[in-house]
C-alpha cells in the first residue's frame, strides 16, 4: 500500500547517510503484499559489526519506532542484523529467520553482493530437506505413538498436552519440509499448511482435533497420514535411535533439537 511504501522511503532517508548503516531490507506482510492498511512495516537493519556489538550490549538488537511512519497504529519493528549474521543464517540459520529473508526485499543498499547473500540464506539442499523430514517423522511415532498414548492411559494433563502440541506441530512440519517449504513460527503455522497442493484431504482437521480433543485416536489419526504421506523418510528401526539424538543428545553435539531448527 502507498502509505507503507512512502513510510519505508523516510525510513531509509532518515538512516542511509549513516556510514555505518549497510543495507534496509523489508521483509514480513508488507514484503509479502499481504499487508493490511494498519500493518506494521518489518524491516532489517543491516549495520556494521561495531554497531551491533554496541546494540548487543545495549540489549537492543529489535526494537519498534513510530518516527516517520506517516499513519495511524503504524510502527516499524526493525531488527539489526550484521553481513556475518547473513552468512550465519545461511550455514545454520533456523526456519524462521530464513522464512523472514524467503521474501525480503531490498529497499537500500551499499553492498555489492548482498543479493547473492540473500540467496544463500534462503538456500538448502535437497538431502537437507529430506533429512528435516525424517526428523519430524521420528517425533510423530514418538510423541503420537508413545508419550500421548501413555499421558492418556495415566491421565497425566501436562504429557498430554505436552505430546499434543509437539505431535501436530512435528506432523506439519514434516510436510512442509517435504515440500521445501519454511516453517514462519506458530502463529503461520496452519496457514502454511493449508497452502500445501499435496497435503492429505482434511490434514488440518486432523491436527485441530489433536489439539481440542488429543487422544489414541486423534493422534493415531494423524500418525497414519503422516506415515502414509511421508512415513518412508525414516525406516522403522532407526526411529529411537533418530529420537534420541535430535533431543536427548543435542547437548552433546551441539545441534538445535528439530523444533528449533
Amino acid at each position: 500500500m502507498e502509505h507503507h511504501e512512502r513510510a519505508i522511503s523516510r525510513y531509509v532517508a532518515d538512516v542511509s547517510a549513516d556510514p555505518e548503516v549497510l543495507a534496509v531490507l523489508v521483509s514480513g506482510s508488507v514484503a509479502r503484499g499481504a499487508e493490511r492498511a494498519d500493518s506494521d512495516v518489518d524491516l532489517y537493519l543491516v549495520v556494521s559489526e561495531r554497531r551491533w556489538d554496541e546494540a548487543y550490549q545495549a540489549r537492543r538488537l529489535m526494537y519498534t519506532s513510530t518516527d516517520g511512519i506517516g499513519y495511524d497504529e503504524g510502527y516499524f519493528d526493525i531488527k539489526l542484523a550484521t553481513l556475518s549474521y547473513l552468512d550465519d543464517a545461511a550455514e545454520r540459520g533456523d526456519d524462521p529467520v530464513r522464512d523472514s529473508f524467503a521474501s525480503a526485499r531490498v529497499a537500500f543498499s551499499r553492498v555489492a553482493d548482498l543479493d547473492a547473500r540473500l540467496a544463500r540464506v534462503v538456500e538448502l539442499s535437497a538431502g537437507d530437506w529430506r533429512d528435516r523430514v525424517a526428523g519430524f517423522v521420528a517425533q510423530c511415532r514418538l510423541h503420537g505413538g508413545y508419550f500421548l498414548p501413555q499421558a492418556y492411559e495415566h491421565g497425566d494433563p501436562l504429557l498430554l498436552a505436552h505430546a499434543s502440541v509437539h505431535l501436530v506441530t512435528s506432523a506439519a512440519r514434516a510436510l512442509l519440509a517435504h515440500n521445501g517449504v519454511f516453517f514462519p513460527g506458530p502463529k503461520y503455522l496452519r496457514a502454511r499448511v493449508e497452502g500445501l497442493s499435496s497435503a492429505p484431504p482434511g490434514f488440518s482437521d486432523l491436527l485441530d482435533a489433536v489439539i481440542a480433543s488429543p487422544s489414541p485416536t486423534t493422534a493415531g489419526a494423524l500418525l497414519a497420514a503422516v506415515e502414509e504421506s511421508v512415513g518412508d523418510a525414516l525406516p522403522r528401526d532407526e526411529t529411537l535411535s533418530r529420537f534420541v539424538l535430535d533431543n536427548e543428545l543435542a547437548w552433546r553435539y551441539r545441534t538445535a533439537p528439530p523444533e528449533y531448527s
